[in-house]
Protein backbone atom coordinates (compact mmCIF):
# COMPACT_ATOMS: atom_id res chain seq x y z
CA UNK A 1 0.00 0.00 0.00
CA UNK A 2 2.81 2.30 1.00
CA UNK A 3 4.29 1.73 -3.11
CA UNK A 4 1.56 2.48 -4.23
CA UNK A 5 0.37 5.65 -2.19
CA UNK A 6 4.29 6.59 -3.23
CA UNK A 7 3.64 6.35 -6.45
CA UNK A 8 0.27 8.80 -6.81
CA UNK A 9 2.55 11.35 -4.91
CA UNK A 10 5.77 10.89 -7.25
CA UNK A 11 3.36 11.38 -10.28
CA UNK A 12 1.31 14.21 -9.04
CA UNK A 13 4.63 16.49 -7.98
CA UNK A 14 6.12 15.48 -11.98
CA UNK A 15 3.18 16.14 -14.00
CA UNK A 16 3.59 19.54 -12.92
CA UNK A 17 4.99 21.59 -15.19
CA UNK A 18 6.37 24.92 -13.60
CA UNK A 19 6.25 28.81 -14.78
CA UNK A 20 9.11 29.67 -17.10
CA UNK A 21 10.65 32.78 -14.89
CA UNK A 22 10.41 36.28 -15.95
CA UNK A 23 12.80 37.47 -18.67
CA UNK A 24 13.56 41.36 -18.20
CA UNK A 25 16.00 44.40 -18.44
CA UNK A 26 15.86 47.78 -17.10
CA UNK A 27 17.79 50.43 -17.60
CA UNK A 28 18.13 52.53 -14.25
CA UNK A 29 16.82 55.66 -15.73
CA UNK A 30 13.23 54.22 -15.25
CA UNK A 31 12.79 55.54 -12.38
CA UNK A 32 13.77 59.40 -13.53
CA UNK A 33 10.28 59.62 -15.10
CA UNK A 34 7.30 60.99 -13.99
CA UNK A 35 4.85 60.42 -16.44
CA UNK A 36 3.22 56.99 -18.71
CA UNK A 37 1.37 56.99 -21.64
CA UNK A 38 -0.09 53.72 -22.05
CA UNK A 39 -1.06 52.45 -25.25
CA UNK A 40 -4.61 51.05 -25.69
CA UNK A 41 -5.51 47.44 -25.57
CA UNK A 42 -8.61 45.24 -26.02
CA UNK A 43 -10.34 43.70 -23.52
CA UNK A 44 -9.99 39.71 -22.63
CA UNK A 45 -12.98 38.02 -21.44
CA UNK A 46 -11.99 34.43 -19.97
CA UNK A 47 -14.53 31.91 -18.85
CA UNK A 48 -13.95 29.07 -16.30
CA UNK A 49 -15.28 25.83 -16.84
CA UNK A 50 -19.44 25.85 -16.83
CA UNK A 51 -21.40 22.33 -16.18
CA UNK A 52 -24.75 21.75 -18.30
CA UNK A 53 -27.10 19.64 -17.34
CA UNK A 54 -29.28 17.48 -19.44
CA UNK A 55 -32.37 20.31 -19.53
CA UNK A 56 -30.12 22.67 -21.03
CA UNK A 57 -29.75 24.82 -17.46
CA UNK A 58 -25.99 25.58 -16.81
CA UNK A 59 -24.94 25.63 -13.48
CA UNK A 60 -21.06 26.63 -12.37
CA UNK A 61 -18.77 28.16 -14.25
CA UNK A 62 -17.53 32.62 -13.77
CA UNK A 63 -16.88 34.79 -16.44
CA UNK A 64 -14.26 38.09 -16.13
CA UNK A 65 -13.06 40.80 -18.74
CA UNK A 66 -10.59 42.94 -17.90
CA UNK A 67 -8.48 45.50 -19.88
CA UNK A 68 -5.25 45.17 -19.70
CA UNK A 69 -4.52 49.14 -19.72
CA UNK A 70 -6.11 49.40 -16.72
CA UNK A 71 -4.26 46.48 -14.76
CA UNK A 72 -1.22 48.65 -16.06
CA UNK A 73 -3.22 51.90 -14.99
CA UNK A 74 -3.22 51.17 -11.40
CA UNK A 75 -0.36 49.29 -11.42
CA UNK A 76 1.66 52.30 -12.48
CA UNK A 77 -0.43 54.83 -10.31
CA UNK A 78 0.25 53.00 -6.98
CA UNK A 79 3.97 53.50 -8.29
CA UNK A 80 4.04 57.20 -8.58
CA UNK A 81 3.44 57.80 -12.19
CA UNK A 82 1.00 60.29 -13.27
CA UNK A 83 -1.04 58.44 -16.76
CA UNK A 84 -1.80 60.40 -19.19
CA UNK A 85 -4.78 60.47 -21.46
CA UNK A 86 -2.76 61.48 -24.53
CA UNK A 87 0.70 62.26 -25.06
CA UNK A 88 1.90 65.65 -24.19
CA UNK A 89 4.70 67.58 -26.02
CA UNK A 90 5.63 69.29 -22.86
CA UNK A 91 6.26 66.53 -20.86
CA UNK A 92 7.68 64.34 -23.54
CA UNK A 93 11.25 63.96 -21.80
CA UNK A 94 10.29 62.91 -18.82
CA UNK A 95 6.92 60.20 -20.47
CA UNK A 96 7.13 56.90 -20.85
CA UNK A 97 4.66 54.70 -23.53
CA UNK A 98 4.07 51.68 -22.30
CA UNK A 99 3.27 48.99 -24.57
CA UNK A 100 1.42 45.28 -24.26
CA UNK A 101 1.27 42.24 -26.16
CA UNK A 102 0.29 38.79 -25.63
CA UNK A 103 3.17 36.19 -27.14
CA UNK A 104 1.21 32.97 -26.36
CA UNK A 105 0.11 29.88 -24.49
CA UNK A 106 0.90 26.65 -23.17
CA UNK A 107 -0.01 24.05 -20.97
CA UNK A 108 0.84 23.77 -17.63
CA UNK A 109 -0.22 22.75 -13.97
CA UNK A 110 -0.72 19.20 -12.74
CA UNK A 111 -1.21 16.95 -15.97
CA UNK A 112 -1.38 20.17 -18.03
CA UNK A 113 -4.89 21.20 -17.00
CA UNK A 114 -4.34 24.84 -17.13
CA UNK A 115 -2.98 27.08 -19.65
CA UNK A 116 -0.64 29.78 -19.27
CA UNK A 117 -0.56 33.40 -21.10
CA UNK A 118 2.42 35.19 -22.17
CA UNK A 119 2.58 38.35 -22.25
CA UNK A 120 4.83 41.10 -22.79
CA UNK A 121 5.59 44.48 -21.26
CA UNK A 122 7.47 47.56 -22.99
CA UNK A 123 8.67 50.94 -21.35
CA UNK A 124 9.98 53.10 -24.56
CA UNK A 125 11.06 56.80 -23.75
CA UNK A 126 8.45 59.14 -25.83
CA UNK A 127 11.04 61.53 -27.13
CA UNK A 128 13.60 59.19 -27.93
CA UNK A 129 11.85 55.48 -28.22
CA UNK A 130 14.91 54.46 -26.55
CA UNK A 131 13.61 50.66 -24.78
CA UNK A 132 14.00 52.11 -21.12
CA UNK A 133 12.07 48.49 -19.98
CA UNK A 134 10.96 45.49 -20.86
CA UNK A 135 9.31 42.30 -19.39
CA UNK A 136 8.08 38.60 -20.31
CA UNK A 137 6.19 36.97 -17.93
CA UNK A 138 3.52 33.93 -18.13
CA UNK A 139 0.96 32.91 -15.27
CA UNK A 140 -2.66 31.22 -14.98
CA UNK A 141 -5.35 31.43 -13.20
CA UNK A 142 -9.10 29.90 -13.26
CA UNK A 143 -9.74 32.27 -16.75
CA UNK A 144 -8.24 33.84 -19.87
CA UNK A 145 -8.56 37.06 -17.97
CA UNK A 146 -7.23 36.20 -15.06
CA UNK A 147 -4.22 34.97 -16.94
CA UNK A 148 -3.29 38.25 -18.61
CA UNK A 149 -4.05 40.05 -14.91
CA UNK A 150 -1.43 37.55 -13.10
CA UNK A 151 1.09 37.64 -15.72
CA UNK A 152 0.80 41.65 -15.93
CA UNK A 153 1.56 41.84 -12.51
CA UNK A 154 4.05 39.39 -12.24
CA UNK A 155 5.90 41.17 -15.42
CA UNK A 156 5.80 44.80 -13.84
CA UNK A 157 6.41 43.65 -10.09
CA UNK A 158 9.83 42.38 -11.64
CA UNK A 159 10.49 44.96 -13.75
CA UNK A 160 10.09 47.42 -10.50
CA UNK A 161 11.55 45.06 -7.72
CA UNK A 162 14.69 44.76 -9.92
CA UNK A 163 15.07 48.53 -9.20
CA UNK A 164 14.87 48.17 -5.91
CA UNK A 165 17.34 46.05 -5.71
Amino acid sequence: MKKVLLFFVVAIFTACSTLRPVTYSVQPTLLNYKYVYIMQTGSVTGSSEMYALDNGVILGGTTNTINPTDIMSGYLMQRGYTVLPRLDEKKLSETLVVSYGETGQRSVGFLWLFDATSIIVQFRDAQTNELIASAEAEDYGSTAADNVRYAIRRALDTIFYSIAR
